[in-house]
């Protein structure tokens, strides 16, 4: 009727994902305890300097890939993916409203 699952891929993508929700929480962390980094990045999304906006958030020490950062006027949406070499298997995408 159906074939049998391999869950191979699977339970490697939920392993590989817990380590991107650790770096979300990492960043979640330094935003809501640190306001003077919290000011500093807002200030840096909204003069639409995104390498800055990056590099600040990769200061905090985290592991994973920063895949894509965009900002609006209410938002900063991040997407974190497996760090470079690693197996391209999940990606994590928070959005933090800031309006």
């Amino acid at each position: 009727m159906y074939p049998n699952v391999d869950i191979t891929q699977f339970t490697q993508s939920a392993k590989a994902v817990q380590k991107l929700f650790k770096d979300a929480t990492a960043i979640s962390a330094k935003i809501a305890n640190d306001p003077v980094f919290a000011k500093q990045l807002m200030e840096k999304a909204q003069q639409s300097k995104q390498e800055d906006v990056q590099i600040q958030l990769q200061s905090i020490g985290i592991e994973s890939e920063i895949k894509k950062i965009s900002f609006n006027p209410n938002t900063i949406h991040i997407t974190l993916s497996p760090k470079k070499g690693e197996s391209p298997c999940c990606q994590l995408t928070f959005f933090l409203y800031w309006r």
